[in-house]
């Protein structure tokens, strides 16, 4: 599909080499007037938005967002920090609430969570404008399932700009001493994970402990066991079910062989166990291609492998993506946003991104792009991680997500532990989720 004429045009936007620091701290009130500085003098309109980049990338953040400035005279972006997972959306609900909401959040990590901020009415309705012809990025440029994970009610209220999925990344130096072969099955794993354990290193380190990650990558396990989280209509919970127990059974079972490192020795430090497959403790982990950089720095990118999420009856994946969507302001304010929005999805300058962030593409367009098909082609790791998006399903945009995403967190983490068994546990969670389902209803 050819890039088409937007509310202003790829072909005005230049590149500018220099690195900048933008400046924090604008107060812009997304649902009031114009914010300060636009004030009907013929400026550039300032476009406030929320991130919650750090470290080396929020300097990429800010070479972007430079280019962009530099590109047209219609719009000033200026970024602040809004914080990231579980605290953002109470941040963002009380900021809007009290009229001092940013004007864009740019990469929302939970955006399963946002049917509460839709609620209130201020954030913008996405349908008109990716349904027009005349803009640069339509919905065509989105796989179905990565589309839904900004679809409430049938609705576009954000789009995915940068996807993140996970696969099984393991230690090759371990598996060729151990004369394995790569895991496609969990029953591989299973036969890998006690290959691999000896007196001082486990096989895998699973997603132990409370939290989304656990309940995130359980869910693939569930919906490659043929199970599902909720009924169609999702009015009900569905994961207490023999496909369920089969899900997490496969996880309990690597723990009682002592196969699987345990949750006593789990750090919050350690996230998803990338300091234990850096210290050798263990030689598999489950996590995405956002940590290969700093397990190359410490193995060697030689002894880094990557290999598709292991099945337990059919492929799946859970599409994990950090969506951004355009809150309610002046009508400069929302074209403003829009604008950035097309930019920040345009091939090119998301290929950039996500070569520099270690995210994956969510536009079509920009997978088939020189810039990250070159890339692709340097490290053919990331491939699998950007393969496994073409099945991947993405988690229910539900109110009471959060709460059910609870349920589930206390009780796997009671399965795992031993302190209670599998079927126990879905049916406790079961029960809990459905109560923060029907309070929602």
């Amino acid at each position: 599909m050819q890039i088409t004429h937007g509310l202003s045009t790829l072909s005005r936007r230049g590149t500018v080499a220099a690195l900048a620091a933008l400046t924090l701290g604008l107060t812009a009130c997304s649902t009031g007037g114009l914010s300060e500085g636009s004030d009907g003098d013929g400026g550039p309109t300032p476009i406030l938005v929320w991130s919650g980049v750090t470290g080396e990338a929020q300097v990429k953040l800010a070479e972007l967002v430079e280019q962009y400035n530099s590109s047209q005279d219609d719009y000033v972006v200026e970024t602040q920090y809004s914080g990231t997972g579980d605290q953002l959306p109470a941040k963002m609900l009380n900021a809007v609430q009290n009229d001092q909401g940013p004007n864009m959040q740019l990469g929302d990590s939970a955006p399963q969570m946002l049917a509460q901020l839709i609620s209130t009415g201020e954030v913008v309705q996405l349908d008109e404008l990716i349904d027009d012809a005349g803009s640069e990025i339509t919905r065509d440029n989105f796989t179905e399932g990565l589309l839904a994970t900004g679809t409430f009610d049938g609705k576009v209220y954000s789009l995915p700009t940068e996807a993140g999925d996970f696969a099984l990344v393991y230690n090759k130096e371990m598996f060729e001493e151990a004369g394995l072969d790569v895991p496609t099955t969990w029953d591989d794993v299973a036969e890998a994970a006690a290959a691999l354990t000896t007196d001082d290193r486990y096989g895998i380190y699973l997603p132990i402990g409370t939290g989304e990650w656990p309940v995130f990558t359980w869910q693939t396990m569930l919906w490659s066991a043929g199970g599902t989280l909720l009924d169609e209509d999702g009015t009900s919970v569905a994961f207490d079910s023999p496909e369920g127990v089969t899900a997490l059974k496969t996880w309990t079972d690597l723990v009682e062989d002592g196969v699987a490192y345990p949750s006593s020795l789990q750090t919050d430090a350690d996230g998803q166990g990338i300091a234990s497959l850096q210290s050798g403790q263990v030689g598999m982990v489950i996590t995405g291609a956002y940590n290969l950089g700093k397990l190359d720095e410490s193995l060697g990118a030689e002894n880094v492998g990557v290999a598709t999420f292991p099945q337990i009856e059919e492929p799946a994946m859970n599409t994990g993506t950090n969506n951004s969507y355009i809150l309610e302001g002046t009508d400069e304010e929302e074209a403003g946003a829009w604008d950035f929005l097309q930019f920040w999805l345009s091939p090119e300058t998301q290929a950039e991104w996500c070569i520099a962030s270690g995210y994956l593409p969510t536009n079509i367009e920009t997978a088939q792009s020189e810039t990250f098909t070159d890339f692709l082609e340097e490290d053919p790791r990331q491939q699998v991680f950007y393969d496994q998006l073409e099945y991947a399903e993405a988690r229910p945009s539900v109110l009471a997500y959060s709460g059910i995403s609870a349920a589930l967190s206390t009780e796997i983490e009671k399965a795992l532990l031993g302190r209670t068994t599998p079927e126990e546990a879905l049916r406790t969670a079961a029960r809990n989720a459905q109560t923060a389902l029907d309070e929602q209803q």
